[in-house]
């Protein structure tokens, strides 16, 4: 029945744009770690000897979530076809936002309550302080 289709479909749209989320916060918040690490040596006067294990591991950890991110978006990709295939094509962009053409890049920014362009880009402090 369509009505249930489309309900199992905005059910995983949302467990989807959930979990791309969550992957771009873990990828800021482990970036944030990687920018952490180097500055904090300074700080401390430490040699680069020290710590560049957890350095190395900490970019390891950027380069893993940044491909956990790229299977998602292959996933995301896939579910379109998906919902072609069980006929409900087009329906919906991110958080009821308007779907881009297909292969663009452009994405149409969250606006507010009042219809204005709402920024999503978070300011990141690095360990001095600065923002970055």
């Amino acid at each position: 029945m369509l009505k249930d289709r489309i309900k199992a479909a905005q059910r995983i749209a949302a467990d989807l744009h959930e979990a791309e989320n969550a992957i771009d916060d873990a990828i800021i918040k482990i970036a944030r770690l990687a920018a952490t690490l180097p500055v904090a040596r300074f700080e401390t006067r430490m040699s680069a000897m020290v710590g560049q294990d957890a350095v190395t591991k900490v970019t390891q950890a950027v380069a893993a979530a940044g491909n956990v991110r790229q299977m998602i978006t292959d996933a995301h990709h896939a579910l379109g076809e998906t919902q072609k295939q069980v006929g409900l094509g087009t329906r919906m962009f991110g958080a009821g936002l308007p779907k881009p053409p297909s292969g663009s890049i452009a994405v149409p920014m969250p606006q507010n309550h009042n219809g204005e362009e709402v920024a999503i880009v978070k300011e990141v402090q690095t360990a001095s302080g600065r923002a970055a």
